[in-house]
């Protein structure tokens, strides 16, 4: 039962680094302080601007109030004030300045009228009242800034006259800008304390809520630092709900149990290479130590073992070089081929290999995406297995169909024999490397069917296997005609429904033109494994089938007899 540990600490990294949770936190707080900066300083800046506009407007309100009291007249039409004194006085003295604001009138320069109430007096600061002489232009309007007593003022200076009247009027209205200004920049501190608050508020939260949602991550950082090869047991713990998080850690958790398989095969798998090895290696050591160098038919008895020994050490290391290759993607490289040809090709091979009753039994004339010298590789291999268990004159039947399969048009290539049979409970294990039933008859590697297997899934298909022990086994290697789906139309335009049925030499064996191998696609079970599991020869089944292997009762019929359903990879 894999463990779980508890996890510990924070999602940390090397010395002097920056945490994950640091990093996001980071991020965030400085996007969020950018934005309420960038806010504040786009919304005073729009006030301060507000500010000096309302300014303006609330001192030009004066003048015009001014102009309209220069204007009036009597009923006769003729114009009140007929003097700038009386003018300014009646203008001055019956205005109620707002706040912040102060009026003076000035004739000939001298100061002269002001309201009865106003916030601060311009007349008291001699530097205000020359620089209000010096900016008067007669005939027209000027403004001035001032600083009164450490003060931001400003003042619009009107020049005034009437007809008649020599005398030259100055009507100054001003406004404390710095009074108003200085309110704006204590609402600036608050909002920058308050913005401050929270940024602090918000990121000793966001570390809080960063730091729970990245528990599961500084449990998949122990894990990978705690897993070694000696120790594959340490799983992660699966938070609650279906979020990212548990995703990535219940995947993670696969990925170690995919990793401890894979380990625990190749420590299975080195243990057999090095009995496979040790074998032939210690009887040609013992056969040398045992050699008596004086008898010459014993030296050549010891030669001729320590041979055959090497031999088989080299088809040894041969067969596991092949099935290191077969892990390569490139591998398997399909290309249009035709079947008819190849079944006949296959067949000059095989038939060559023992004397057995060969029998060419159907071609389907078809095209099909195989590749042929990796497909006639494995047809090769089942021949030399039906030859090693079988007798010397029965009969081995080799055959190429084209079936309507559940996702389409199937390519069955067949070797059936009639030789010791396979118990169900060795057909669940003959696919593993190093794998062998009968002893007595062993002179192979036992890698050949592991290499059949790894070129059916490099087609794309599988390897089906039906058998009875005393009425011989039946291999189909079973691959799709297209891996596109195609229509499977021979190159003349024919369906290539025909099979020919053709014996050793070219006689007819059954020439009905069957659609199918009826041994090899009828009840015959399915030798599936991953891509993983056919290179490194775990003999599982991709499908997990849970029933196990049965058998059809015994007819006498060596055609018949099939299990049902026998997987093994």
């Amino acid at each position: 039962m894999p463990s779980t540990r508890p996890r510990r600490g924070l999602l940390r990294t090397g010395a002097g680094g920056w945490t994950v949770r640091t990093r996001v936190l980071s991020a965030l707080l400085a996007f969020m302080v950018g934005g309420l900066a960038i806010t504040g300083l786009l919304t005073y800046v729009a006030q301060f601007r507000v500010l000096e506009e309302r300014i303006t407007s609330e001192l030009l309100q004066e003048k015009r109030e001014l102009e309209v009291i220069a204007q009036s007249e009597d009923e006769d039409g003729t114009l009140v004030y007929e003097t700038v004194d009386d003018l300014l006085a009646t203008a001055t003295l019956s205005l109620v300045p707002s706040d912040n604001e102060s009026v003076l009138a000035l004739i000939d320069g001298a100061p002269k009228y002001k309201p009865n109430v106003q916030d601060f007096e311009l007349m008291d600061s001699p530097e205000a009242l020359d620089q209000i002489r010096a900016a008067h232009r007669p005939g027209s309007s000027s403004w001035l800034d001032l600083d009164i007593n450490g003060t931001e003022v400003r003042a619009l200076v009107v020049s005034v006259q009437v007809p008649g009247d020599p005398s030259e009027g100055i009507f100054v209205v001003a406004s404390d800008t710095g009074v108003q200004k200085r309110a704006l920049w204590r609402s600036v501190t608050t909002y920058i304390a308050l913005a401050t608050l929270t940024v602090i508020t918000a990121g000793w939260a966001g570390y809080l809520v960063i730091g729970k949602l990245l528990k599961p991550l500084e449990a998949l950082r122990e894990a990978t630092e705690e897993i070694t090869v000696e120790d594959l047991e340490h799983r992660v713990p699966v938070p609650e709900g279906r979020d990212d998080i548990a995703a990535l850690a219940t995947n993670f958790n696969r990925m170690l149990e995919r990793i401890q398989s894979g380990f625990a095969e190749q420590r299975r798998f080195m243990s057999d290479v090095g009995h496979e090895l040790r074998t032939p290696l210690t009887i040609v050591r013992g056969t040398l130590e045992m050699t008596d160098p004086d008898d010459a038919a014993d030296v050549r008895e010891s030669h001729e073992i320590a041979l055959d020994e090497l031999d088989r050490m080299g088809r040894v290391v041969g067969d596991l070089s092949e099935l290191a290759a077969s892990a390569r993607p490139d591998y398997v490289k399909p290309r249009p081929t035709d079947m008819a040809e190849f079944a006949r090709s296959a067949f000059a091979r095989i038939e060559r290999i023992a004397e057995r009753d060969w029998v060419l039994e159907q071609v389907a004339d078809v095209v099909a995406e195989a590749d042929e010298q990796r497909l006639t590789q494995a047809v090769v291999q089942l021949a030399a297995n039906a030859v090693r268990y079988s007798e010397e004159g029965t009969r081995v039947v080799f055959s190429v169909a084209r079936v309507l399969g559940a996702q389409g048009n199937e390519m069955h290539v067949s070797m059936r024999d009639q030789g010791v049979g396979i118990a169900p409970e060795d057909q669940l294990r003959i696919f593993e490397r190093f794998a062998r039933v009968d002893h007595s008859r062993e002179n192979g590697s036992g890698l050949g069917l592991p290499i059949v297997l790894a070129i059916a899934e490099g087609h794309g298909g599988t390897v089906r296997l039906a058998s009875k022990p005393g009425y011989g086994s039946t291999f189909s290697i079973v691959f799709p005609q297209f891996a596109d789906g195609g229509d499977g139309f021979g190159d003349d335009g024919s369906d290539g429904e025909g099979v020919r049925s053709e014996g050793a030499g070219g006689e007819d064996v059954g020439g009905d033109g069957v659609r199918g191998d009826g041994d090899a696609s009828h009840g015959a079970g399915d030798v599936r494994s991953g891509a993983d599991d056919a290179r490194s020869g775990t003999g599982r089944r991709q499908d997990e089938a849970p029933d196990s292997p049965r058998t059809i009762p015994d007819t006498g019929d060596h055609e018949s007899p099939r299990p049902e359903r026998s997987s093994t990879a």
